[in-house]
């Protein structure tokens, strides 16, 4: 009785041959690609699952030992369980994971598959797959349908699905043909010293040449320290781009300033080059001070003109990113050891000593703690702190040698997010520093000779000679540091040790 009981039972079960609360066979666990949670409760219908060659398992699996029920008219198996809707409604990242992954949608329409990868060749699935979707379009469109569900979506109905193929372009693209330019990816640098045609420097040139450098020192010294900080200025403008930006060049970067630029993921090649006329120009000054052979006075003279320089682009120009750069000379190793040098500035220049102490220094610290809007009014500023921004977009790992100073700091953390926030804030106001530099230049007539000594090239050149301005950033750095260290030996000799007494 009880056998006859259970055979009744079971002819009048749910299609799923599952008890309520019922598991898969341990077998098809591995291989269980359905995303959402399992429910106690079994369902059928005619929804196609994602992954056939699980269900044929499982199918299989259940069938052992059991006899086909007559509403299956002894043709096909039960229809698959029911899956969530949810993955239908997301499609894959990318076609990598698609051709990874085992229950992909080529298995549902292995036509669309092989087009979406343009290319010929069969699609990349599962053969039993591909081979039961051809037999059931064969038998017709009701043929393993046993339901009232429409299957619309595994037909080939010429594109009518949701991934169906995109209008031709010609019709509609034509109208906004001309109001949108792909963005270009630059990867070339903007600086190209052996193609920079010279006034001041041959075709070929060795570094550091002592002609060159004196006529370079001769130009700096007899202007104004005003009209300095105006061709620096003017020559930070172009190569940020917030000045003489052609429509062409706006169209090629996509936006309509460097400062924009630099906070995108396609603006890498800017960035690198403000970086490069960053360092160029903090070790120029640092050679402006220990290529001076001469008199200890000399030094000092030199050391007063370009704090002057750096007070005046702090407060009458609005640069800060060449103000940094020249407290960044300031504060090199091989300035700061000089001694012999700071005293006689402190003697000789006592006011530019205490703007310096008192005044640049603990600005220079504001600035790089991302705290320049509490001191700084925003109309004031022609050219903002790039470099935090910069190095950090620019640095491939976690390095904890060669770090700024302010990442040293307890916090680093906050003060990281404060350049962020002033990035974004920066890129919105991007016209207003723009606004800000036509204003400063108004009326500025720059000569050719002495806008040549501020240009990135020429510096490169000076500095590192023909050849040399073609090596590798790091490497070139590296070397010259190296000569500053011996040029500061050399002006004032580190103290002799005394021989301990025994």
């Amino acid at each position: 009785m009880q056998d006859r009981r259970a055979l009744s039972l079971k002819a009048h079960q749910s299609e799923s041959y599952l008890p309520i609360g019922g598991k898969l066979p341990p077998q098809s666990l591995g291989v269980d690609t359905n995303p959402c949670p399992n429910s106690p409760v079994f369902r059928t219908g005619s929804e196609p699952t994602l992954s056939p060659a699980v269900v044929r398992r499982v199918s299989s699996d259940a069938r052992v030992g059991e006899a086909l029920r007559g509403s299956d008219s002894q043709l096909c198996p039960k229809p698959p369980p029911k899956p969530c809707k949810a993955p239908l409604l997301k499609a894959p990242s990318s076609p990598s994971t698609w051709l990874n992954s085992e229950a992909n949608y080529c298995e549902l329409n292995p036509a669309l598959a092989a087009g979406s990868d343009r290319a010929p060749g069969p699609p990349v699935c599962a053969q039993d797959s591909y081979v039961e979707l051809l037999t059931a379009k064969q038998n017709g469109p009701q043929g393993a349908r046993n339901s009232g569900t429409s299957y619309s979506i595994l037909d080939d109905d010429g594109g009518a699905g949701p991934w169906g193929p995109l209008p031709a372009p010609g019709h509609k693209g034509q109208e906004d043909q001309g109001t949108f330019v792909m963005p270009l990816l630059e990867t070339a640098s903007s600086f190209k010293p052996n193609d920079f045609a010279s006034k001041l420097l041959p075709p070929e040139n060795k570094p550091l040449e002592m002609a060159m450098l004196k006529r370079a020192k001769e130009l700096f010294t007899t202007q104004d320290p005003r009209v300095i900080a105006q061709y620096v200025l003017s020559v930070d403008c172009k190569v940020v781009r917030i000045l003489d930006v052609s429509e062409e060049m706006r169209k090629s970067m996509g936006v309509s300033s460097g400062l924009e630029l630099i906070t995108l993921p396609y603006g890498h090649q800017l960035r690198l080059d403000i970086i490069e006329r960053h360092n160029t120009m903090a070790i120029g000054i640092a050679v402006d001070i220990l290529g001076c052979t001469g008199t200890l006075e000399d030094r000092a003279a030199t050391l007063n003109r370009i704090v002057q320089v750096a007070v005046e682009l702090k407060d009458s120009m609005g640069d800060l990113y060449s103000f940094s750069a020249i407290m960044k000379a300031l504060e090199m190793p091989q300035i700061r050891r000089l001694e012999k040098t700071w005293t006689a500035l402190r003697h000789q220049y006592t006011q530019t000593a205490i703007l310096y102490e008192k005044q640049l220094k603990p600005f220079s610290k504001i600035l790089h703690e991302g705290r320049e809007s509490t001191c700084t009014p925003p109309n004031n500023v022609s050219v903002p702190l790039l470099m935090p921004l910069v190095t950090l977009m620019e640095r491939e790992a976690v390095a904890f040698e060669g770090t700024d100073m302010w990442e040293k700091n307890d916090e680093s953390c906050e003060i990281m997010l404060n350049h962020l926030t002033t990035a974004r804030l920066m890129a919105e106001a991007a016209d207003g520093y723009r606004r800000n530099a036509e204003r400063v230049l108004a009326g500025f007539q720059p000569d050719e000779e002495m806008s040549e000594i501020f240009k990135t090239e020429f510096q490169m050149r000076l500095l590192w000679g023909s050849k040399g301005a073609q090596v590798n950033q790091t490497e070139r750095y590296e070397k010259f540091n190296q000569i500053l260290t011996a040029l500061s030996r050399k002006l004032e000799p580190p103290p002799l040790k005394q021989p301990e007494l025994s």
